[in-house]
Order: structure tokens, then sequence, then C-alpha cells
């Protein structure tokens, strides 16, 4: 199943096996690519894809607005995105 790339690269950055560049750079290339239909999970992965968007190096936590975001809270979102991928599998 495809979302398990998606999985694998968030627990890599989530558990900081990943550096946010790496992260930044894989996710949006990995999901501007995708060939197979998300479906289920495509309101989840889109939504991480709007987070890894909104990233700014530069933007510090407390200072995150509409446009941007620090890597704490791009952090934040992808942790709480892979708890609902997670629930999800285990659904389906």
């Amino acid at each position: 199943m495809f979302v398990y790339k998606y999985k694998r690269l968030i627990e890599d950055f989530v558990n900081e096996v990943i550096p946010v560049e790496d992260f930044e750079r894989d996710y949006l290339n990995t999901f501007k690519n995708e060939t197979e239909r998300m479906d289920t999970f495509f309101e989840i992965l889109n939504g991480v894809f709007e987070a890894v968007d909104s990233y700014w190096n530069e933007c510090l936590p407390g200072q995150e607005n509409a446009f941007e975001i620090s890597e704490q809270q791009l952090r934040k979102e992808v942790s709480e995105a892979l708890v609902k991928i997670n629930s999800l599998s285990n659904i389906l």
C-alpha cells in the first residue's frame, strides 16, 4: 500500500532520523509525484503537504502565522498526522 512510504518518511522525521530539510524535500517530491489514488488518506497526507509547504526555517516557535510555521509546529502537525495514519491503517 502506497501509504507506507509516507508513514516511513513521517516516522523518520518525527523520530529525528532525518533533518527537517530532508523531510521537506523528500515529502514534497513524493507527494507531488504520487501516481496512486490516495482516497482514504488524502486529507491527512494533504494536510502534511500544506504544513511542509508552510514551514519556514527562520520562523521561531510562537511566531507562526497563517502562512509560516516553525520546525516545532511542523513536527507537532506531522506527529498528529502520524497518529491519524496509524489509526486509519488499523481500521482498514
